[in-house]
């Protein structure tokens, strides 16, 4: 069922909602292709998408800029599972031609929280993700961002500003929307500013490893791995079929429970339907070769597991969880020190993201790229607007007192 839908050619309003939607020759100043035809907004309840899942898809091999997190196993897996995600919502951008239609641009918003700033809409973090970045078509990417932009703009309860989460800075994304806005006299800020990790594709792992890493700490690193080996006989098993993306990733859960996460009450695991999310997404990507496994194993003793996702040319080491037992010996590290060699020795692998927090104490040392990482916001009024500024500093402000409780938890925790 479409709600709220608002007819546009090219991000400008041409007819009012059920008047028909001529196309008409013209050019994405982006792309210079002629034939982006209309576009159409629809809006609708994430719980509805499901009838979408074929446009999704397809969509998603069209995406200007791959992102599994937000394409139909991960995301749509983690509203129905997740708490919360049920009340998400979406924007669809369709496409209409005299051919047919076709799904051009899908932007998920998060339900309104308390508390939260007056008049500002985010984008959907979906829980566990390492990225928000929104899908849009790559052959009309520019169009596509102007038509949300010019939407939210005009729509009356959307209130002073946009957050898009978690975008690549300098990925083409970003800058579409952000050239966007700035075309329509609208302030673009980066919060929150991060870099974190990436493996980039094309290298030879012996030769990273070495110049990442001192000879001293892979000296180290080669006694703690024979020294694992005095307990069995250590292996890399990697799952990739089905079944055995199903058996590993219950071992993934398992070793994650039993550590500190486990002991907090965080681990996957101890919520249902955050493990049912897990367990669920993980089969679907597999199903379709983009999900795989790899478990480090002493004798038949899994002491390390990692899941690794797979957009096109692109993947994420998502988790990692290792049997803390064997912690002296380094568990996580020898497994990514194996998943290293692997990622790289896919040729059609052009990156590999680390999905880490800034200067993470394991990962920042052994993979030596950055990828920086931002939310964005966009004003929906020009910069003079008190609105806008007021929305915009309001976010600073909460954003600030976020991190100062968070400080302040971790200082005074036993």
């Amino acid at each position: 069922m479409e709600q709220n839908v608002v007819r546009f050619r090219f991000g400008a309003v041409i007819a009012p909602a059920g008047s028909p939607c001529p196309v008409a020759p013209g050019k994405d100043e982006k792309t210079g292709r002629d034939d982006v035809g209309c576009l159409v907004i629809e809006e609708r309840a994430g719980a509805r998408l499901g009838d979408i899942a074929d446009a999704w898809d397809d969509l998603a091999r069209r995406a200007l800029e791959r992102n599994v997190f937000v394409e139909r196993a991960f995301a749509l897996a983690a509203m129905q599972h997740i708490a919360g995600g049920q009340a998400t919502s979406a924007l669809l951008v369709w496409r209409e031609r005299g051919d047919g239609r076709q799904l051009a641009g899908l932007l998920l918003l998060a339900a309104r929280r308390r508390l939260d700033v007056p008049g500002l809409l985010r984008g959907w973090h979906v829980p566990l993700s390492g990225l928000g970045t929104p899908l849009i078509d790559a052959d009309s990417s520019e169009a596509v961002a102007a038509a949300i932009i010019d939407h939210l703009c005009r729509r009356s309860r959307a209130g002073a500003g946009l957050v898009l989460p978690m975008l690549a800075t300098k990925g083409p994304v970003a800058t579409t929307f952000a050239a966007a806005a700035r075309a329509r006299g609208l302030p673009v800020e980066a919060l929150d500013r991060h870099e974190r990790a990436v493996l980039d594709g094309g290298q030879d792992a012996e030769r990273l490893l070495q110049i990442n890493l001192s000879a001293k700490k892979l000296k180290d690193l080669r006694r703690q791995l024979r020294r694992l080996g005095d307990h069995g006989r250590v292996r890399i098993e990697e799952a990739r079929d089905p079944q055995s993306v199903r058996d590993a990733t219950e071992v993934f859960l398992g070793l994650e429970a039993s550590g500190w996460k486990g002991t907090r009450g965080t681990a996957l695991l101890q919520d249902r339907g955050t493990a049912t999310f897990v367990r669920t997404m993980t089969r679907l990507l597999a199903r379709e070769g983009r999900c795989h496994v790899e478990t480090l194993l002493v004798g038949e003793m899994p002491v390390a597991a990692a899941l690794v996702l797979q957009s096109a040319d692109q993947a994420w080491f998502w988790k990692i969880a290792y049997d803390e037992r064997f912690a002296r010996f380094s568990p996580g590290v020898q497994l990514t020190l194996a998943l290293t060699h692997r990622q790289l020795a896919e040729t059609t692998l052009t990156r590999t993201d680390s999905c880490a927090i800034a200067d993470h104490p394991m990962i920042d040392r052994l993979w030596s790229e950055r990828m920086a990482v931002a939310d964005l916001f966009i004003g929906l009024h020009r910069a003079d607007d008190v609105r806008t500024r007021m929305t915009l500093r309001f976010e600073l402000m909460r954003r600030w007192l976020h991190g100062a409780a968070k400080r302040t938890y971790h200082m005074l925790k036993p």
